[in-house]
């Protein structure tokens, strides 16, 4: 079963990927491009079941059939995934603001995100499953802030079991992924396992192994897919629970030991259900685990029962076995998951296999007693155990959070230098209307602010300095207070804004100020720039986005005028330039 299944999973992912190297915000979709493409694998199909039927045991045929069927599941996801193209490009055409990114250094790529979620249409069948799932979450999440937890550990906890991450801090994310834990905080197969393995616990042991055991598979499935209702159907959650269901299926078919096998249908099912799960990261790191635990754990184990027997023994007797089995499965999965993460979050938690024999058993713990924490929400006369059991969850936290920062804290806890990607010299003229910013970079250690606000760094800069200031700079830049110029090497740089910007324009010089960039940003209360014109020859007038949209139209309209280059941040982003030495 295994290589046709992983021929068809391959060719239906050449075939997305071609489709979405064409569509993904490139060209238009023609509508005759759609029925060819499906006419195409119609008339493929019609081929490989003549050849089935006549010559697919002569030598060509051996050949040719399988050819033909990897070209008809590559016209099948080249044409699937250009629906779905066309589906969210409808969608977002119709919407008032549909999804951008602001353009700056190193930012999350919030429309390759949205692009990969699709649509949500509240008035469909699934959207208004979601929203009452959502309801019922918000109850749920409401009986956890009855037994008085910590801020804190109530976001964790939350985030763990009903998958809501909200409430969770930025330093409590960076913490978790420094940690090599991320996926403590997301609802994934590890979760669903703890729940699973609760309910497992519930029903006899003898019955799970007796002629009931398809039923008790089917009622693991069905209390699988609850749960999953009951947390607001995030997607991570659905996708583990569709790779346990097919599991399950297979256990009913007596067929456990080719587990790689049903890892191998759950992808052909998620790729025919949704074509862009291809390049859902969550979905590929969730794979990249499971196939690494198949891989390796199960080797190690029978290599270490079967090499170490005196040892695996004792071990056993002493109950003892489970740290080693937790550190061999975590590191599977990280042998496996190790170049995606160096590739999307450029760095790699060492101590993560270490550390998962003890924060794995924590989070376990930590789940069982909300799961506990909800049922005696529920039950009458129970109350009084609610706040004993939120500060013993709380404790709970604290100790897994401690145990995080000693462990980050120690010497080569996170490669993060790998690969060089220090700051090059440029200069970047932020997209944040909040917080105003004209940064110089010089070398990933000198580095200047320009800014009309200064004040509101701390909080308005956070983002930027957390995804891009701390990765490729050495020390922080140095912000510029009561400057309105700023001259570095061979660039000059002008920041008006203000009362003050309307005397400076009035002026009059004999020679014009030549300037790189002339930036305007909030305040700037010159409606138009014939009186700039008299003072200063701009190379780039940069309209900042904190200016509203009819003054930046004017000012561009204006601009324009005097043959001044004109970039507009709020319609083409974050700029971006070679600093001029």
């Amino acid at each position: 079963m295994s290589r046709p299944v992983v021929l068809i999973v391959l060719s239906l992912a050449a075939g997305i990927i071609v489709s979405d190297s064409l569509f993904y915000q490139k060209y238009e979709i023609p509508m005759w491009l759609g029925v060819a493409a499906w006419g195409f694998c119609f008339v493929v199909a019609l081929g490989a079941y003549a050849l089935w039927r006549r010559e697919f045991r002569s030598r060509v045929g051996h050949y040719v059939f399988p050819a033909l069927v990897a070209l008809f599941f590559a016209a099948v996801g080249f044409a699937h995934y250009a629906a779905y193209a066309k589906e969210v490009r409808t969608a977002w055409a119709a919407m008032d603001h549909p999804p951008v990114n602001h353009g700056n250094p190193d930012e999350f790529d919030y429309v390759r995100w949205r692009w990969i979620q699709g649509v949500g249409d509240e008035t469909s069948a699934m959207g208004r499953l979601r929203k009452k799932a959502l309801e019922i979450r918000a109850l749920l999440v409401g009986h956890y802030a009855a037994a008085g937890m910590d801020s804190e550990a109530q976001a964790i906890i939350v985030a763990s079991t009903l998958g809501d991450r909200s409430q969770l801090t930025l330093e409590t994310r960076d913490l978790y992924s420094a940690a090599g834990a991320s996926h403590l905080l997301a609802l994934s197969g590890l979760h669903l396992s703890v729940i699973v393995g609760l309910f497992l616990m519930l029903l006899n042991g003898r019955l799970r192994l007796s002629r009931w055991r398809p039923v008790v598979a089917m009622l693991v499935i069905l209390f699988v897919w609850a749960y999953v209702f009951i947390a607001g159907l995030p997607t991570s959650l659905v996708r583990a629970s569709l790779m346990m269901s097919v599991f399950l299926l297979g256990s009913l078919l007596n067929r456990d030991a080719q587990s790689m096998h049903w890892l191998v249908l759950t992808a052909l099912v998620m790729l025919l259900v949704r074509p862009v799960s291809l390049f859902d990261v969550g979905a590929q790191l969730s794979f990249a685990a499971v196939a690494g635990i198949l891989v390796l754990h199960h080797r190690f184990v029978r290599w270490f029962r079967s090499r170490c027997r005196r040892q695996a023994y004792w071990l056993e007797r002493h109950y003892l076995l489970w740290p080693l089995s937790l550190f061999s499965v975590s590191l599977s999965a990280q042998v496996f998951t190790l170049p995606l993460v160096a590739y999307y979050f450029h760095h790699i938690p060492l101590y993560a296999p270490f550390l998962s024999i003890i924060v794995i058993p924590l989070t376990t713990v930590t789940i069982y007693g909300a799961v506990i924490l909800l049922a005696v929400g529920v039950i009458p006369f129970c109350g009084f155990l609610t706040p004993l059991l939120g500060r013993a969850l709380s404790a709970l936290v604290a100790v897994e959070l401690a145990v995080m920062r000693f462990t980050v804290g120690l010497p080569g806890a996170v490669i993060e230098d790998f690969w060089s990607r220090k700051a090059v010299p440029q200069v970047v003229v932020y997209n944040n209307w909040r917080c105003p910013a004209l940064h110089v970079i010089a070398d990933p250690s000198r580095s200047w602010l320009l800014m009309p606000e200064p004040d509101s760094m701390e909080v308005g800069m956070r983002y930027i300095a957390s995804s891009f200031w701390k990765k490729r700079l050495t020390e922080p830049p140095r912000t510029l207070t009561g400057q309105q110029s700023l001259a570095i090497g061979g660039f000059k740089a002008v920041m008006l804004h203000g009362e003050e910007e309307s005397l400076v324009a009035g002026q009059h010089v004999d020679n014009k100020i030549g300037v790189d960039v002339l930036w305007l940003t909030r305040g700037f209360e010159g409606a138009r720039l014939q009186a700039l014109s008299a003072v200063y020859a701009p190379t780039l007038v940069v309209l900042d986005a904190s200016l509203p949209r009819w003054q930046r139209e004017a000012l561009r309209s204006e601009a324009n005028m005097f043959g001044w280059e004109v970039y507009d941040i709020a319609e083409r982003g974050a700029l971006r330039a070679g600093l001029i030495e």
